[in-house]
């Protein structure tokens, strides 16, 4: 499992400099001497983890005005989407608690970025294929039906809640059976303060997020 999970990450960071490279029209040394910057944060971007290093937060997000119904939700837009040492870096949630940001004026929202608990200790098969949404006499692969199922950590339903025109909170995007860490959501829409509502999880008795950027 472990030389998997290496094999992975070097394949992902390769691709991506690949890519970065050709839409920079850059040699693959040209890309690591004048890119490597906007490659690091590329990869952290799309869930990498790079020891060290800090994800760039989006503007939008870093200028917001950020409060939650309980707990410190700054750990959101800290640039580390996981538990490092003592850190959780995370904000800690109850069902229907909300976390909001709200900005000084209205502001055009595109796209909005989470990263929820997926358990990363956790033992056992953590490939994506041992998320079946089908129960495992299903006719799923044999090796999912040694898998109970996503991580009990990891936010199952949740909603997106926009203030509108005349003060209330309409909802722009709602998942009920969510099996992902990193999620990216777009949408099209103009506000003044938008919230994150998570509703249940896998089991867990707490919801955890890591991350929630909006651009």
């Amino acid at each position: 499992t472990r030389v998997m999970a290496t094999c992975a990450t070097i394949g992902q960071a390769a691709g991506t400099a690949a890519a970065s490279a050709i839409d920079e029209g850059l040699s693959p040394r040209g890309g690591y001497e004048q890119a490597n910057a906007q490659l690091k944060q590329a990869l952290m971007d799309d869930d990498a983890y790079l020891p060290w290093n800090v994800r760039q937060v989006p503007e939008l997000t870093a200028a917001a005005e950020l409060t939650a119904s309980q707990g410190d939700p700054e750990p959101l837009r800290n640039g580390l989407d996981r538990p490092i040492g003592e850190d959780g870096n995370a904000w800690d949630a109850q069902p229907e608690d909300w976390v909001e940001y709200r900005f000084s004026e209205p502001k055009k929202i595109s796209e909005l970025r989470l990263v929820f608990d997926s358990d990363l200790d956790r033992k056992g098969k953590n490939m994506p294929c041992m998320f079946p949404k089908i129960p495992a006499d299903h006719g799923v692969p044999a090796a999912c039906a040694l898998f109970d199922g996503a991580p009990e950590s990891m936010t199952r339903a949740f909603r997106i809640e926009a203030l509108d025109d005349a003060g209330n909170w309409q909802i722009v995007a709602r998942e009920d059976s969510n099996h992902q860490r990193l999620v990216r959501i777009g949408v099209d829409l103009v506000t003044n303060a938008i919230r994150l509502i998570p509703e249940a999880t896998w089991g867990a008795d707490t919801a955890r997020v890591f991350a929630w950027d909006v651009r």
